[in-house]
């Protein structure tokens, strides 16, 4: 896999930690992954190669850490769903081995990717090697049993975001990455809530959108099958399918159950739309609507930017609301372009400690016009990247409620036989340090503002 990118060796964003690290930008055209023309805006991809063998081996521009008799790992990171799609290849050193079959093989692969960057080395106080050792021996006919069998191993993790996912969940998410998916356009919580499997919110013009469904809905069946047992990533599997198929859910709301009756449709996620309003001042407002992030939605947003400004824009609306997050360079290159120069971003720290921080690279756009961001109690991970950004650097207000508080990234990895691992391998703060984990980010000003309220009335009176 790592042939068929091209690597270009250039600037990284800033960067402070205990060690130096090269960066390499790589553009994925043979992945499937759009990329702009415009260099400042295309997905940024981190290539972090780490070889171990030898400790006599020379040590290359990018080989920074050495351990006797370990694995070779390639390592391809591209940010997907407030998380980032990577592709692990092993090249094995010459070293003692078992004799694996096939399914033990994959549960071995599982267990290395996650000992290999989980944020948490204390793995919720298991012993990880041990662990390994109970789970490999297992006798393991088919890959049913391999993934049971990785489930009960993360399951021991207690994080709800690090997950196995089946072929088809693998594929589903890489699709909601580049945005194009075939199904009815309703977007789950990343995790459960309360035990339950809760609407974000139909896309709208979608089928779901279409047949009635509502933020905060909890989904209860699908095609009469209780979900009972099952995760998001699961649940979103059932529900796609081909376009012209039907599905039908049967929802939990205020006590009600509801069924709502939808065809499958080919669906092209629009992840910006925007519009030029006026205020009682008179002045002309863009109100800027980010869905989700995804790979395209920085240069979406730019594409928005030029068109508002042409149209004589003098204020700035962000609307954030239900946009459970996405694509995490996204919501990087996102704040960049509202942001001065130099200007601190987001910090991140990994499983060691290290900690790196995403700053401004350059002048953004937008940098003297009044900027309100509205937020709710659904607005999550890349999103509260760019809230956490605008508030703490003083360039925006954020009304609305206290956001949802997702404050750690996520890496989804492609397992040998196409299914996948998401594994959470780092946390993040915002500029101020501020760890926003499970705690969310308090608004400027403290409002009920629902999605289906115009936006004018939510910003304040003197906006």
């Amino acid at each position: 896999m790592l042939s068929s990118a091209q690597l270009h060796t250039t600037p990284a964003s800033k960067k402070r930690g205990d060690f130096p690290r090269r960066t390499f930008s790589c553009f994925l055209h043979s992945c499937g992954f759009p990329t702009s023309n415009n260099p400042s805006l295309r997905p940024k991809v981190i290539v972090r190669k780490q070889v171990y063998c030898n400790r006599n081996d020379s040590q290359s521009a990018t080989q920074k850490t050495h351990s006797k008799n370990a694995p070779v790992i390639h390592t391809l990171k591209v940010a997907a769903g407030s998380c980032i799609l990577s592709v692990f290849v092993a090249v094995s050193c010459a070293q003692p081995s078992i004799a694996l079959t096939e399914p033990q093989k994959l549960v071995a692969e599982a267990w290395r990717i996650v000992n290999q960057g989980y944020v948490d080395q204390s793995f919720n106080g298991h012993d990880w090697f041990k662990e390994r050792m109970k789970f490999i021996k297992k006798p393991l006919s088919d890959s049913d049993d391999a993934y049971n069998s990785i489930r009960e191993m993360l399951k021991m993790l207690d994080d709800p975001y690090t997950r196995f996912l089946t072929p088809a969940q693998y594929q589903s998410l890489s699709s909601s990455a580049t945005g194009e998916i075939a199904g009815v356009g309703i977007e789950l919580f990343p995790a459960l809530v309360d035990d339950k499997l809760k609407v974000l919110s139909p896309v709208e013009g979608s089928p779901a959108f279409r047949s009635g469904l509502r933020p905060n809905d909890y989904l209860i069946e699908i095609d009469g099958e209780s979900v009972d047992g099952l995760l998001p990533d699961e649940a979103a599997a059932r529900i796609r399918g081909s376009p012209g198929t039907k599905v039908s859910l049967t929802v939990l709301r205020n006590g009600r159950e509801i069924r709502l009756d939808m065809t499958r449709e080919a669906l092209r996620l629009r992840s910006v739309k925007h519009e030029l309003r006026t205020v009682p001042s008179g002045d002309a407002v863009g109100v800027i609507r980010i869905r989700q992030f995804n790979s395209s939605t920085a240069e979406d947003v730019a594409d928005a930017l030029t068109d508002l400004q042409k149209r004589g824009a003098k204020k700035y609306i962000i609307d954030l609301r239900n946009n459970a997050g996405g694509y995490f360079p996204a919501g990087v290159d996102v704040a960049r372009q509202f942001l001065e120069k130099d200007k601190a971003i987001v910090y991140v720290a990994d499983k060691n400690g290290v900690q790196d921080e995403y700053d401004t690279l350059e002048d953004g756009r937008i940098l003297k016009e009044p900027i309100v961001v509205l937020v709710n109690g659904n607005t999550a991970s890349a999103s509260e990247i760019l809230s956490g950004a605008l508030k703490d650097n003083k360039r925006a207000k954020l009304v609305g409620e206290k956001t949802f508080g997702k404050g750690v990234v996520q890496t989804v990895s492609v397992l040998r036989d196409g299914s996948g691992l998401a594994v959470t391998i780092a946390r993040y703060e915002t500029p101020s340090h501020i760890n926003i984990h499970k705690r969310g980010i308090d608004p400027d000003i403290a409002k009920p503002c629902p999605e289906e309220t115009d936006v004018l009335t939510c910003v304040p009176a003197d906006f």
